[in-house]
């Protein structure tokens, strides 16, 4: 998949482009109505389907207390539309001075003045919600006249529905939060995860005989603290998982410091730390608790690991 961060090399590759827009924050089923759609077309004419993004979201730098949480970082999106089967990503970075583009300007850095049947844009794909241009007053229907004008034609695509609403990002976000689990997979298409890189810990898990991989994570959109069902994927392989989100109440003290603690399950390999780690949150299992003893924790990670694998074989049917 080809990656750009510029406009200009865009103009200039060889077409038909259908070009699928959006900011795409967790790529979720609603998205992929879009770009599947775009996909497709593209397939359909022999051209390239690309997708139109930012770096980040734009209330990020126009108002910052504002921006919503991310269900993604920039690399996990770019791993989604690859995923997917996108041919590129134009990946524009986000400024007050692209900001500033009226939206007939903010077009014509996508297109050529006259569009060939061997080079440019040739259709847009988006939902009827996305905006472009100073004040995001740019508009699907706006975008179609656009069109007329620069020799493009504009799909706008329905976004997949669940439970008789359109999916969204701000649905999804909720969800998780809520851990609502069940609901955030459906809307998103796969479980939701994060990734970090594996930390040294306090090695209590090794001594109870179930070692765990502490992750260092960022992520913005985080399910509560409890005991969940997890699939670890780490060197490409996933494996089924149990993962402790939260404090650890039994071994420390309610101010210390919040982290992810994941049993790999069936991992006969070597050491982990300093690896890459994703962590995808299939189901709540219960909430931290404080055990009187370390038999008694023992005792109940052991059918936490049981309750892990029961559930995670559930949802692959």
């Amino acid at each position: 998949m080809n990656i750009l961060t510029h406009a200009d090399p865009f103009r200039e590759l060889p077409g038909p482009i259908v070009l699928a827009a959006g900011f795409f924050d967790g790529i979720h089923k609603g998205h992929q109505s879009v770009l599947l759609d775009a996909i497709r077309r593209a397939r359909e004419i022999n051209g390239q389907a690309w997708a139109l993004t930012f770096d980040r979201h734009p209330l990020s730098v126009l108002s910052p207390d504002k921006a919503p949480a991310m269900l993604s970082t920039r690399e996990e999106r770019l791993e989604h539309f690859a995923a997917l089967g996108m041919d590129g990503v134009l990946m524009l970075p986000f400024t007050r001075q692209l900001a500033a583009l009226d939206p007939e300007a903010f077009v014509q850095r996508l297109c050529r003045p006259t569009r060939t049947v061997t080079h440019g844009l040739s259709e847009i794909r988006c939902g009827a919600n996305w905006r472009f241009g100073a004040y995001a007053s740019g508009t699907p229907e706006l975008l179609a006249k656009f069109g007329e004008r620069y020799g493009f034609h504009v799909v706008i695509v329905s976004y997949a529905r669940y439970q008789g609403e359109e999916i969204s990002s701000t649905r999804i976000r909720q969800a998780i939060r809520d851990g609502a689990l069940r609901h955030a997979t459906a809307m998103l298409g796969r479980p939701y995860s994060v990734q970090g890189t594996v930390v040294h810990g306090y090695h209590r898990g090794t001594k109870l005989g179930f070692p765990t991989a502490n992750l260092k994570i960022n992520a913005e959109v985080l399910p509560p603290d409890g005991i969940y069902a997890t699939l670890a994927t780490l060197s490409g392989k996933t494996y089924p998982a149990v993962s402790n989100l939260g404090i650890n109440p039994t071994f420390r003290g309610a101010h210390e410091q919040h982290v992810l603690e994941t049993h790999v399950l069936d991992y006969t390999g070597g050491d982990l730390y300093a690896q890459p780690l994703r962590v995808a949150f299939v189901a709540g299992l219960r909430d931290e608790i404080k055990f009187d003893t370390e038999k008694a924790l023992v005792e109940q990670i052991g059918r936490d690991c049981e309750a892990a694998r029961a559930q995670i074989a559930q949802q692959a049917h």
